[in-house]
């Protein structure tokens, strides 16, 4: 409630005009609608209510009422479900409806009645997580009220209003907007600024506490989004005013936007009393105090290296622990602002602040989590086993940051002026929420019931939006939402966070991948994986180790061991980072659940031999002793924490697809197929999974060759991250138990495709159109054939593969379906080398290694002369580019390469036909 008086309460209600039920809205829901009722205490009601949108897909729903104090008075949720992913949801507030039968537009999905009693403000708050809702709301008279779209878009509701109000309030500096049109005046009715459709600017704040005015000449044609402060749009200045932009104003002039924020504030000094918190000095203890625990079992030990422990000390030295302090709790990042004169040194400026992230701290990650795992980890290796004050520490820096959130229920600077669900994932789940569910349940109930209180607003915010197309930002929600169960104890949202979980697995490809940019990526599924074995971890839920398991056999499907062990793959299909499943990022589920699924314990070493082992033994325990003699702290503590946590003997039953003792040819969710055979195994894309040209834009930066000739002359690829799929029907990787990968496939470059490449006499390079494909799948005759076209150009493919057991036969007719001529026509053929390549990689057609060449065969063995034959129907004209893309430093691949020379100029109706046939060599047997 904002502190306004009775008598004023009265006033605005009897200028108001009318007694009659006043609606308001319609409002679409993109994705969140806050109403602010002015009530003077006259008991009234007011309706709310929420109808479908046009879209075919159903809005989920969730639907929240907040007293003057800011009680949560009432609570709905509404989603579509499946019938078999509504079992055991049972909490009162959550309405399940059958995805059987969907919504149609303007069917109801609320239609609720609530009582306003008391005077103050109300808040109604909406959010459609579908964003295909419009919402109404239903006054008993015209009250005086106030609407914010919060960090989505504000269009009108109600044509009659060409203008709007908005209090500015105490410590606002400036008020960024995008959209229009309108025209922005100060209180005297002096312009500041001229909103246009589609621009943003920002709008300094010369004066608080006063009221701004919004002039809409198109009073039916007006849209914005805003950030900076909260934006209240009344239909009066004296409405704004009332309301004052929501905000709470502290008694040391601290400016906060909720309720619960006022008793944060009352509470932290209380939290931060040094007897509770102790003082860094008397807390730390040197991890070499435990030496004899850490070298009992050395090679967990060094899992703990990489893991929360050696950050503790770090933290306690960081935290600012002054109970008096603008910046008290503030785990990190304090240190740049504290002692600046003004505005320069406060974290209550209502906007984003460079250098803070989520909170009056920086993005210090799972630092204040560490703190409270120090506390519980009852281990001999931890000095810190039992210590209330780093629980304490913990609460009192999560309970900071969160004096932060914003009247929109997102953090300023994370999603404060765009609501894209994924900004806010990577905020709750990688620092907020995961030490709220490990520290709230072992501390005193208020400090849990306060801390609960002022998480429930950015969970309810959060938990209808949709899931992103980039999966492993909506992964990280898995892990916050248990957090957030856990650490509030309430079967409610026990019940949400499995809902959730259930929504996540309905949008797994049936191939089994979680989809990046709507396409598999072999990169960024590791993150995914990794928030799902967290998850798992944390819940036991069989139905995401399922889910897990799933993905793991498809991506399992894209790799096979190098001759030394190593795992390597094609990934022509990526879509959006240009690197294979063999380096997953954050190394996914590996080490996590290596003794939960076989699908990942393979990815774990061959077990030692007794001899080994000890070897291992040994090595860690040096490497222990080097660290407890300098402890070092790990770069990425919040990877590694589980990976120790959950350290344990792996299940290595699983076999690699490429290794299975019988041949077959499997097509997965038609997506990818892979033969195994007796002299080699083959992995083809043949899916088209995208939803459209936005997500494989890319290409188009991939069209002119790389400057400096790096495609021919070895250079480094500038971003692995500017990658495209390349599919349509070329090779992903080709593998045989001898050499390992030798015709491979990237994402890199046209240059790296197994495929057609067209160069226009302009120099722009096309190749097969992603759209236009199409597949027919024999597997009993073992043949595979696709057919598409080169895009932007009158030219047809035809590609077809034969799966003998010791060779695969490879037939391209090209047709031109008018007359062309292009720079050049090439079957790009590329080869896996570098530094994954231990034996090396060399090509060779006859005597020649680089350059042209003219032969009907061409070779790529590596020092033992194991490798592959490619022989072509006919001697063919060839470039051999032995030297081509590379990813440099660590990532260690070059891709070589040999082009096949087509003709470029072909008539109307004229057909080519390219064969060749791909076979094992073996390494010549040692003779004497």
């Amino acid at each position: 409630m904002r502190v306004v008086t009775l008598i004023a309460f009265a006033f605005l209600v009897l200028s108001a005009g009318r007694v009659e039920a006043a609606p308001v809205g319609p409002i679409p829901l993109r994705p969140a609608v806050a109403l602010y009722v002015v009530c003077d205490g006259t008991p009234c009601e007011a309706r709310i209510i929420v109808r479908q949108g046009p879209r075919p897909t159903p809005e989920r729903l969730m639907a929240r009422v907040f007293t003057p104090d800011e009680r949560l008075l009432f609570w709905r949720y509404v989603e579509y479900v499946p019938a078999k992913d509504q079992a055991g949801i049972t909490s009162p507030g959550i309405e399940l409806r059958d995805a059987a039968h969907p919504p149609t537009l303007g069917d109801l999905l609320l239609d609720e009645t609530v009582r306003l009693n008391a005077a103050g403000i109300y808040q109604i708050r909406l959010v459609g997580g579908a964003q295909n809702s419009t919402a109404e709301v239903i006054l008993p008279r015209d009250l005086p009220y106030g609407i914010s779209c919060q960090n989505g878009t504000y269009s009108p509701w109600d044509a009659k209003l060409s203008s709007l109000y908005a209090y500015v309030p105490p410590r606002a500096e400036e008020l960024t907007v995008v959209g229009g049109p309108a025209v922005v005046r100060d209180a005297q009715g002096k312009e500041l600024a001229q909103l246009e459709p589609g621009k943003q600017q920002a709008i300094p704040v010369t004066q608080t506490e006063t009221v701004w005015r919004f002039d809409l000449p198109d009073p039916k044609g007006w849209q914005l989004r805003a950030a900076g402060f909260p934006l209240i749009l009344c239909t009066t200045a004296e409405a704004a005013r009332a309301i004052r932009a929501s905000v709470e104003v502290l008694p040391d002039g601290t400016v906060v936007c909720h309720q619960f924020q006022r008793r944060i504030a009352e509470m932290l000094p209380r939290l931060l009393d040094p007897a509770k918190v102790g003082t860094a000095e008397k807390l730390i203890v040197p991890l070499a105090t435990r030496k004899e625990a850490w070298l009992a079992h050395p090679i967990r030990a060094t899992k703990l290296m990489q893991a929360f422990l050696p950050m503790v000390e770090h933290w306690l030295r960081r935290q600012n622990v002054d109970p008096a302090s603008h910046w008290g709790g503030s785990l990190n990042g304090w240190q740049e602002f504290a002692g600046k004169p003004g505005r320069e040194g406060r974290w209550d400026r209502l906007k984003a602040i460079q250098g803070l992230y989520a909170g009056a701290s920086d993005h210090y990650g799972g630092g204040a989590e560490h703190l409270a795992l120090a506390a519980l980890h009852d281990d001999p290796t931890n000095p810190y086993f039992g210590r209330q004050e780093l629980l304490y520490r913990a609460a009192a820096a999560a309970l900071r940051d969160l004096m932060v959130l914003s009247e929109s229920e997102v953090f300023p600077g994370v999603a404060d002026l765009d609501p894209y669900p994924g900004m806010m994932a990577f905020a709750l789940g990688q620092k907020t929420l995961p030490v709220f569910g490990t520290a709230a349940p072992h501390l005193p109930t208020e400090v849990r019931a306060l801390w609960a209180e002022g998480l429930r607003r950015v969970v309810d915010r959060c938990l209808p939006d949709d899931l992103v197309s980039a999966r492993n930002q909506s992964s990280h929600y898995l892990v916050a939402y248990h957090a957030y169960a856990t650490g509030s104890g309430d079967p409610l949202y026990r019940d949400m966070a499995r809902l959730f979980a259930r929504r996540w697995i309905r949008g797994q490809h049936p191939s089994g991948f979680h989809q990046e940019a709507t396409g598999p990526c072999p990169s960024y599924i590791g993150m995914t994986h990794w928030h799902e074995a967290v998850y798992y971890r944390m819940s036991k839920d069989p139905e995401i180790l399922e889910s897990l398991r799933r993905s793991y056999a498809f991506f399992n499907h894209t790799v096979a061991p190098e001759p030394d062990g190593r795992m390597l793959g094609g990934f022509n299909f990526a879509h959006r980072v240009g690197e294979g499943f063999y380096l997953e990022q954050y190394g996914g589920a590996r080490g996590i659940l290596d003794d939960v699924l076989p699908e990942v314990g393979l990815w774990a070493d061959a077990a030692p031999s007794p001899e080994a082992h000890a070897k291992q033994h040994a090595e860690a325990a040096q490497r222990v002793e080097r660290f407890l003699a300098e402890p070092t702290l790990p770069r990425y503590p919040d990877i590694g924490t589980p990976r120790y946590l959950h350290h344990a003997e792996p299940d290595r039953s699983a076999t690699w697809p490429a290794c299975e003792p019988g041949s077959f040819v499997r097509n997965l969710s038609n997506e990818l197929v892979a033969v195994k055979r007796p002299g080699y195994y083959a992995v083809i894309y043949v899916g088209k999974p995208a939803a459209g040209e936005f997500y494989i834009r890319k290409r188009e930066d991939l069209r002119l060759p790389f400057p400096g000739g790096i495609e021919e002359n070895g250079g480094v690829l500038p971003e692995v991250r500017n990658a495209t799929p390349f599919l349509g029907g070329g090779l992903t990787g080709f593998w045989t138990p001898e050499y390992g990968h030798s015709v491979m496939a990237a994402a890199w470059s046209p240059t790296t495709h197994h495929g057609v490449m067209l160069t226009a006499p302009d120099g722009k390079r096309y190749w097969e159109d992603y759209f236009a494909h199409t597949f027919e799948l024999d597997e009993a005759a073992g043949t595979l054939v696709i057919s598409g076209r080169i895009e932007g150009w009158p030219l047809a493919y035809r590609r077809a593969y034969r799966f003998g057991d010791d060779a695969l036969e490879v037939v391209l007719t090209l047709t031109a379906e008018k007359e062309m001529a292009a720079r050049s026509l090439v079957e790009n053929i590329p080869f896996a080398r570098g530094g994954w390549k231990a034996r090396g990689a060399t090509l060779s057609a006859g005597e020649k290694h680089a350059g042209e060449a003219s032969s009907d065969r061409l070779t790529v063995t590596d020092s033992t002369g194991a490798g592959i034959e490619i022989r072509f129907d006919q001697p063919r004209a060839l470039l051999l580019v032995p030297e081509g893309l590379k990813a440099g430093g660590w990532r260690d691949l070059q891709f070589g390469r040999a082009e096949v020379r087509l003709p470029e100029k072909l008539a109307a109706g004229q057909t080519i036909e390219l064969r060749y046939t791909i076979r094992p060599i073996a390494a010549p047997k040692p003779t004497g």
